[in-house]
């Protein structure tokens, strides 16, 4: 590709990303997943069983709302139902409070309450398989979103591929040391299955250079308070031999850059860090000049779970994995030989915004999630 198609190619990505920005609304245009994708053939699902007349009953099994991207995804939810009125009767939220048993339950109880269809995210992705796949077995369609269950047993999974996040902070990291040195992976939720898939797909990376020492896994379920706390266990522990810390998301990743802060780290001295969508972690790198990869994982793909639900239900063929696209940002200078951005986090952070706001939230202008309300059929 000559030099100067390159150049007109990047300067239109960082603008539309400028476009998609904080409070632009959703992402646009075909996830790189799809186009970039080895593979010649895609897996569709036919859905004619499944078509029907409207209006619909959709029941929606949340694995919990722990953290905000869950509550923002919730939301996003909320909103598309708002927006399909004319073809949703009635939409039923139940929160599982991250317990596997009560998510279960919870599945056991929207099928007996005749839903045209489930829209499901897992707690974990071992213990919800057979409830999901029980649904299955008895003609009703099931639509995951976020997390997945092990096995295959439903008709999409909505989701902003949890592997090329793990690929891609993983081989960040590579190229930023220079294909040698010590990483802390900071996990998120043992068992579920955006922290498994990603972990993995990160150890594929990470396995092909053997000067990558993975000196220890810490697990975060997704807070800061546990990020920072076991983030600092891993400083005392390892000190000045932690080179890089692969953070499976952004929820954990202000705990972690907090505790090497409080560690005695001076700015420019803490290790690159990983994330995703959270404003915190931004303001944190600019703050302590940290090098940072963020790559988004959406919240909107709530929302874009109820259009696959309705295309289902209309007997519309969809794929079996539906990916939203994923914005791709850096610190200034971080860019790497694999890994170029969309945008620079300067751009991308909201700077008076509270630490943890979304946003890749797709919300649109003047979202708060401590008042949002709409008026979806209920």
């Amino acid at each position: 590709m000559k030099t100067g198609i390159k150049r007109y190619l990047l300067s239109a990505a960082v603008a539309f990303a400028g476009v998609c920005a904080a409070h632009a609304g959703p992402y646009e245009g075909a996830p790189r997943t799809f186009l970039f994708n080895p593979a010649q053939d895609i897996c569709f699902k036919d859905t004619a069983e499944y078509k029907k007349d409207g209006p619909y009953v959709i029941g929606f099994s949340n694995a919990g709302l722990g953290d905000s991207w869950r509550v923002v995804m919730q939301h996003s939810i909320m909103k598309a139902a708002a927006e399909h009125k004319d073809q949703i009767k009635q939409l039923i939220i139940t929160d599982a409070g991250h317990d596997d048993a009560k998510q279960v339950a919870d599945v056991q109880d929207l099928i007996s309450r005749q839903v045209d269809i489930l829209i499901v995210s897992a707690n974990t992705e071992q213990a919800l398989d057979p409830a999901i796949t029980r649904a299955t077995k008895r003609g009703i369609p099931v639509v995951m979103v976020d997390r997945r269950i092990s096995s295959d047993n439903f008709v999409s999974f909505v989701t902003a591929s949890d592997t090329m996040m793990g690929r891609l902070f993983a081989q960040w990291i590579v190229e930023k040391l220079n294909g040698k040195g010590n990483v802390i992976m900071l996990a998120g939720q043992a068992g579920s299955s955006p922290n498994e898939i990603r972990t993995r797909a990160a150890m594929q990376v990470f396995n092909q250079h053997p000067d990558i020492k993975i000196l220890d896994t810490v697990y975060s379920d997704w807070s800061p308070v546990k990020g920072k706390q076991v983030m600092q266990a891993a400083i005392s522990k390892y000190g000045h031999d932690i080179n890089a810390v692969w953070s499976a998301h952004g929820l954990q990743t202000p705990g972690s850059i907090e505790a090497f802060v409080e560690a005695g780290w001076k700015d420019g001295e803490i290790p690159p860090h990983t994330t995703s969508d959270v404003n915190g972690p931004l303001q944190l790198a600019l703050q302590h000049k940290v090098p940072m990869l963020e790559i988004g994982y959406p919240p909107a793909m709530g929302g874009v779970s109820v259009e696959v639900a309705l295309k289902v239900l209309a007997g519309q063929t969809v794929p079996c994995t539906y990916t939203i696209n994923s914005q791709i940002a850096t610190t200034d200078g971080d860019e790497t030989a694999s890994i170029r951005r969309d945008l620079p986090i300067s751009e991308m952070v909201v700077k008076d915004g509270p630490a943890d706001m979304l946003v890749t939230g797709g919300m649109g202008p003047g979202y708060n999630p401590s008042s949002y309300s709409v008026d979806y059929p209920r």
